[in-house]
């Protein structure tokens, strides 16, 4: 239905209404229905009314075809109609007038023929912008794949896309490019399915690295849960001596699937390191177990973690209790952004906060992923350094320069982000403005757990040995788990005391 209130259609019916009736009623005028002054008026009715004619046929084309495709109609669709109906009324007006329009057209064939020979890649991409505009078959948000790599479209009109490389380059891609050869879309609100490759150990069962790699994967924002994750041994390798396994899983996103392959990496590492599985070696069984345990050396070197222990346990016990959890206790190390899940082998363990920070999170993610899909990893906020200088910038554009100033007095006094946020906010008098400043600048502030915390431990209702409540590392977390016979010495020896 065509709304003609909100259209220039009655001014112009009204406007040709009128000048017909000036060239009727003046037909016999002395002065307006002769000569020069009754064609300009009968020129201006005729003229005015191939305007009309144009926006009405157009809107009523323009509606039908709205209603027949199901969705509006593009501006490139629109140009074409309006463009091609002008084009018809313009040679009925002059055929009214008398004008011969042979000649005319034989010159415009003749003109028309020598401009197409030069415009060709031009006239080209306009007509292939009007196969993609008539398809819907790229939308703005949409990737497609150009040399191998994920283009983003920003924009399409009716000669060419304007898309954005992930380098963060524009690049203008003619219309013909996209329709002249095959040419992969990756719709923006369609998941995609990957794939990822990586090497176990030949001498651990297959089975519960699938089950580990299953779940790590799983949890992952970017990757959608409603879809299968698939995780199987694919081939043995004996020179590496190792077995390769395959990850299918499905992304939310196309461009983000480098940025999944990399945390699924890093992921695999704390993976097997947490629960003992040896990193596969090309040579020896030996030196590959050999390798293992330097690791283990290294990341448990007890002359390093007994300071570390004693600066996180209760006042009251001595430097040989920390000597001793340094040596019987194991080192779990969780990457950023990463869930609380303990190794099955440490059942039974007391666990300890060593290094770093955690935050409580919803046992289960269960709302459709709104929050979760919205989340940055690590990788992708900003560091420590990025995010004191956006502070300093945003509390400036309020209390002005002396916000600079501010932010490194309250830095020598404070001990974390969060510290730092509240004492600069002192600064500001109006208490509204104050409490939208810290809504904005803490928006990703939770319950946080730092070192030196008891992490207690249950069975979920998935079967997994998690943290009570679910925590997620804020960085890279370093936890203890201390054997149970040690922690209870230890609550005896601080009863005693």
């Amino acid at each position: 239905m065509i709304r003609f209130a909100r259209s220039p259609l009655i001014p112009a019916a009204f406007f040709a209404a009128l000048l017909w009736a000036i060239a009727i009623f003046t037909q016999s005028d002395a002065v307006l229905g002769v000569g020069i002054a009754h064609t300009v008026l009968t020129g201006a009715a005729v003229a005015v009314t191939a305007v009309l004619v144009v926006m009405v046929a157009g809107k009523l084309i323009l509606s039908f075809a709205a209603s027949v495709m199901g969705m509006p109609v593009t501006g490139f669709q629109r140009v074409i109609i309006y463009g091609l109906l002008t084009f018809a009324a313009s040679f009925a007006t002059l055929r009214y007038f008398g004008f011969d329009l042979t000649a005319v057209l034989t010159t415009s064939a003749i003109v028309t023929a020598a401009v197409g020979f030069a415009m060709q890649p031009t006239l080209s991409s306009m007509i292939a912008g009007l196969a993609l505009h008539a398809d819907r078959a790229v939308h703005v948000g949409d990737c497609v794949l150009l040399d191998n790599e994920a283009v983003r479209i920003e924009s399409l009109n009716w000669r060419a896309a304007i898309g954005r490389r992930p380098d963060g380059r524009l690049i203008v891609i003619p219309n013909g490019r996209l329709t002249e050869a095959s040419t992969e879309v990756l719709r923006a609100t369609d998941t995609h399915r990957a794939e990822f490759n990586f090497l176990g150990p030949i001498d651990h069962p297959p089975q519960q690295i699938c089950e580990l790699a299953r779940e790590l994967v799983s949890d992952l924002a970017l990757v959608e849960k409603g879809r299968p994750i698939e995780v199987a041994p694919v081939s043995f390798e004996p020179d590496k001596e190792s077995v390769r396994f395959r990850i299918f899983y499905w992304t939310r996103s196309y461009p983000e699937r480098t940025l999944i392959e990399g945390e699924i990496v890093r992921r695999i590492w704390y993976s097997f390191q947490r629960n003992r599985i040896a990193f596969p070696h090309p040579t020896a069984c030996a030196i590959s177990a050999s390798a293992q345990d330097s690791l283990e050396r290294a990341l448990q070197d007890p002359e390093k973690l007994t300071p570390q222990i004693a600066c996180v346990l209760p006042a009251g016990h001595s430097e040989g209790t920390a000597e001793r959890i340094a040596k019987e206790a194991k080192l779990l190390l969780y990457a950023p952004d990463e869930r609380i899940v303990m190794p099955e082998w440490s059942e039974g363990s007391r666990y300890m906060l060593l290094r770093g920070e955690a935050f409580e999170v919803p046992e289960f993610d269960l709302t459709p992923e709104i929050a979760s899909a919205g989340a940055q990893l690590a990788v992708e906020r900003l560091g420590p350094a990025a995010a004191i200088t956006r502070l300093a910038d945003e509390l400036s554009l309020i209390i002005g320069p002396y916000a600079k100033l501010a932010v490194m007095r309250a830095g020598d006094r404070t001990e974390t982000y969060e510290q730092l946020c509240r004492e600069v906010a002192e600064e500001i008098e109006n208490a509204g403005v104050r409490a939208h400043f810290l809504d904005r600048m803490l928006q990703d502030h939770r319950r946080t757990w730092r070192p030196g915390a008891r992490v207690p431990a249950r069975r979920n209702a998935s079967g997994q040995l998690a943290s009570e409540p679910s925590l997620r590392a804020v960085g890279e977390v370093a936890l203890l788990a201390i054997p149970a016979h040690l922690t209870a010495e230890m609550s005896l020896r601080t009863a005693a005391e």
